[in-house]
């Protein structure tokens, strides 16, 4: 079955697609067709932001990507959470919005990448963001991405900030204020009680536009092209099969993994590589896949010997006071994110910007099971997320087959260059300096990993390998750049191809020291707005 009468095709409602369509279909004129593999965004995990840290434990929810075995930690798998819904991972993140230092986009410029330096686009960022400060060369107030400042009111979270100031760290009050390093309170987009997705910014209220289709439980499988150009789409949608037209552009906004992965599936790729998937190759595009990128971390953990963490919260009283909070005023506990206290550090004082993230997790996850309750902390303690912010290593995102629904291969490259690794060790040791302050060591029984054995660089090394994790960061399988093997153009357009762009932080060439999701609420104001132009 085809259906047709469509102008663009927009594969992926997350952070980027959300946007895309919403900004296009602002065009009465325009038929804008929105394609997303998971349901609806309803469900209170998706909406309670206090309920946020289960999100990603449910499999339905969810892509869960698992890569392959990873060389430098004894050959361990991992799993990339991706939303799979309405909003997609904008609708089960950590709610924080940070953008990074102008620097992380500068960087791009100085790549090659004309245009996409932060000059060009703040406006974008500016655009999209609802703030609750006064407006500045920082902060847009009037954009559909409500935001306000994080405010757990936990004594750990106040205790870390004191502990990190006095250990030299600089703790600011705007973490969107281009600063080297800081560490603070993150803005997070949150309004009324309510998790701000992407979806819940600019979907949903578009939705009531007639020229805007929703349509959910739709797989894209292939984009179709006919004489070197993009002409619609096929998709599965259970057992069916179907097709839709596109008379002007098909944009893909699936992610770093799904989205190289769809151009592998119809043919633009590496040639020898589709050959061997038994895939037709109809464009030889040798990077589609290459210059995969994320944030490999590793989560220290303490516990705490006083009553300060969110702990607080599960106990029966704590979730009684937190429900009748919640309810009565959309405030407390459930009102707030996993992640309120966080920013960016150098893990060497010497350097001149922060090569480091850090997120505070106010509470000890207790590890197995899947239900909420499984993960409901079971005893008073605390921990963080330490990221490298721009490792040098690179994986690869290839076809396991020519079967368009086969989970791909995920090669994560992590650690792959010898670089990285101490410079992470380097990064945790220095949050470890920080706890133990007198600020916030007061609170603290001991540490309970990596340790107190762990001592030297050599052994926090050793415990890196066996305990690091990853986050969901994925980004560059799709970079621009302005040489003829980028698999994308300075507009975003993939090339050989008319007609066909991609829009999610695939595009990215380096991945930003930041968290992810306000680039790419920006990458989809910055696609919609090229795609305008040249439409003329």
């Amino acid at each position: 079955m085809t259906r047709s009468g469509y102008d663009y095709i927009v594969v992926g409602s997350g952070a980027s697609g959300s946007v895309v369509a919403a900004r296009l279909s602002e065009d009465p004129a325009v038929r804008v067709l929105l394609v997303e593999a998971g349901g609806g965004d309803a469900h209170p995990l998706f909406r309670v932001p206090g309920l946020g840290f289960a999100a990603g434990a449910v499999a339905r929810y969810n892509w869960n990507f698992a890569t392959e075995p990873v060389a430098a930690l004894a050959d361990r798998r991992m799993t990339l959470l991706q939303g799979r819904l309405i909003g997609g991972s904008s609708s089960m993140n950590g709610m924080v919005y940070t953008r990074g230092h102008r620097d992380e986009y500068d960087a791009w410029e100085r790549m090659g990448c004309t245009g996409w330096g932060f000059d060009d686009l703040r406006p974008h960022f500016l655009k999209s963001e609802g703030s609750y400060r006064e407006g500045s060369q920082h902060h847009g107030t009037h954009g559909p991405l409500k935001l306000r400042r994080a405010r757990p009111e936990l004594p750990i979270c106040d205790a870390f900030l004191e502990a990190a100031e006095a250990a030299g760290m600089p703790v600011v009050e705007d973490l969107n204020a281009d600063h080297p390093a800081g560490l603070g309170w993150y803005d997070v987009n949150i309004a009324g009680g309510l998790r701000m997705s992407a979806a819940r910014a600019y979907l949903h209220p578009a939705r009531k536009r007639p020229n805007l289709t929703v349509m959910t439980r739709t797989q894209v499988t292939r984009v179709l092209l006919r004489k070197g150009r993009a002409t619609g789409i096929e998709a599965a949608q259970g057992r069916a099969r179907v097709t839709f037209e596109a008379a002007r552009e098909v944009v893909l906004c699936g992610g770093a993994i799904m989205s190289p992965t769809l151009l592998l599936l119809s043919g633009i790729g590496p040639a020898a590589e589709l050959a061997r998937a038994g895939v037709a190759v109809a464009q030889e595009a040798p990077m589609v896949g290459r210059n995969l990128q994320n944030h490999p971390c590793y989560r220290p953990q303490w516990a705490a010997s006083a009553p300060v963490t969110a702990r607080n919260h599960v106990t029966p009283l704590g979730a009684l006071r937190a429900g009748l909070r919640y309810l009565m005023h959309r405030e407390g506990a459930l009102a707030e994110s996993f992640a309120s206290v966080g920013g960016f550090f150098r893990s060497d004082p010497s350097k001149d910007l922060a090569d480091m993230q850090v997120v505070m997790l106010s509470a000890l996850p207790p590890g197995g099971g899947s239900r909420i309750r499984d993960l409901l902390p079971k005893r008073q303690g605390f921990g963080f997320t330490i990221y490298q912010g721009t490792p040098y290593s690179r994986g690869a995102v290839r076809l396991r087959s020519a079967d368009p629904l086969a989970a791909p291969v995920v090669d994560t490259g992590y650690f792959s260059d010898p670089r990285d690794l101490p410079i992470l060790a380097a990064g945790v040791e220095r949050i470890r300096e920080v706890i133990r302050r007198p600020e916030i060591a007061r609170y603290i029984s001991h540490e309970i990993a990596p340790g107190p054995e762990v001592r030297t660089e050599a052994d926090l090394i050793a415990a890196i390998r066996r305990g690091a994790g990853t986050s969901y960061h994925q980004c560059g399988t799709c970079a621009i750049g302005p040489d003829p093997e980028s698999v994308l153009d300075l507009r975003l357009r993939v090339r050989g191809i008319e007609g066909l762009r991609v829009a999610d932080n695939a595009i990215m060439p380096r991945l930003p020291n930041a968290a992810l999701h306000a680039p790419a609420i920006m990458i989809g104001e910055r696609a919609a707005a090229l795609m305008l132009e040249d439409a003329g």
